[in-house]
């Protein structure tokens, strides 16, 4: 805070600063870039409204294994998409999909890479605002559940949101283990998610002194 201080800096391609308001935390915005720059998208691409397709249309050769350069070239986007996505929470529940596919990519799995670069072509760069407040004296937790989401094996996903205070620490999106039979039981394990992660990060705050 004082005047001669540095305001600025780089932790791992992320920009932070000090602002008189609180803190800025900025995306390295090279990850956003290199996804569209490999579909060649550009300001006058069209871009979609979601990054998932809840009802994709299967082709025929979509199931067709992708030969040693393509995968690996989808596998190093698809890594470089999960960074991005620790930054911007809009891209986890689909990242955790097309992850998913990463062992072994197939011609769909091109299709819908590339429906996310277009979703990531139309977005903005992500900037979090931590303003000051006092120190909070617990957390939030927050969970929700898509059941049966993965039109593919059926599997649910339990997402969440951990926040001190008014800032948001922690976000996640995680296909469960088990196959829920029910909304209500996908919920259950959504909140049972929920509460671990957020006894496990309060006991890592508190062993960093907080």
């Amino acid at each position: 805070p004082d005047e001669k201080d540095d305001k600025e800096m780089i932790i791992l391609g992320r920009r932070v600063r000090w602002t008189n308001a609180g803190i800025e935390f900025e995306e390295d915005p090279k990850h956003r870039e290199k996804i569209v720059r490999y579909f060649g998208l550009g300001e006058n691409s069209k871009s979609v409204v979601s990054p998932g397709d809840k009802y994709p249309r299967e082709e025929p050769g979509d199931d067709v294994l992708l030969d040693g350069k393509e995968a690996t070239e989808f596998r190093g986007l698809v890594a470089t998409l999960n960074f991005l996505s620790l930054d911007d929470p809009v891209l986890q529940f689909i990242t955790k999909s097309v992850s998913r596919e990463m062992a072994n990519p197939v011609r769909g799995s091109w299709k819908r890479l590339k429906r996310v670069a277009r979703f990531v072509s139309g977005c903005a760069k992500v900037v979090w605002h931590y303003g000051l407040q006092s120190e909070p004296g617990d957390s939030v937790v927050f969970t929700d559940s898509d059941w049966g989401g993965d039109q593919r094996d059926r599997k649910s996903t339990s997402g969440g949101v951990w926040f001190l205070g008014n800032h948001c620490i922690k976000t996640w999106s995680s296909t469960q283990g088990a196959y829920a039979l029910s909304s209500a039981e996908a919920e259950l394990y959504g909140m049972v998610e929920g509460v671990t992660r957020a006894k496990g990060l309060a006991s890592l705050a508190h062993e960093v002194g907080f």
